[in-house]
């Protein structure tokens, strides 16, 4: 069995019931579980990885402090220029790269992706929480 920590506060384990058929359970500090069974390695992870997401979205005391560390691990430090997290303004925060950023609107939970012109920032793509699933939200990190 393999142990991965692939989003903030859950780990995964993962073992071959049988050849080909793996099962993927993600599991929190509370005991929350994600789990699947499936054939396809990387496909089976990611489904878990994205039931484990919604769970968070759900259940968690600090969904936008999770969200704002999750992007800071999906990015590497070559792309961030700047970021902030500010747990007094509704824990609003900022992932900023040389010419997009991730900001993160904690009063109205909007992800919003912004594309700097000139010396301005321009909203492109406005994601309200309830319509935010891991997949877009790692399509969004992958653009910055």
């Amino acid at each position: 069995m393999e142990k991965i920590e692939t989003i903030p506060g859950w780990t995964i384990n993962i073992e071959e019931t049988s050849n080909g058929v793996f099962k993927v359970i993600l599991t929190d500090e509370y005991g929350h579980r994600a789990e699947i069974i499936d054939n396809a390695t990387d496909e089976t992870v990611e489904k878990a990885i994205s039931a484990a997401f919604d769970i968070e979205k759900q259940i968690s005391k600090n969904w936008s402090l999770f969200l704002f560390n999750l992007c800071i691990e999906k990015l590497t430090t070559e792309n961030i220029v700047n970021k902030e997290y500010n747990s007094i303004v509704f824990g609003s925060w900022f992932i900023e790269g040389a010419e997009k950023r991730l900001v993160y609107e904690g009063k109205d939970k909007w992800l919003i992706v912004q594309t700097k012109t000139g010396a301005e920032w321009l909203d492109n793509i406005i994601i309200k929480k309830d319509e935010l699933k891991y997949l877009n939200l790692i399509e969004q990190i992958k653009n910055i």
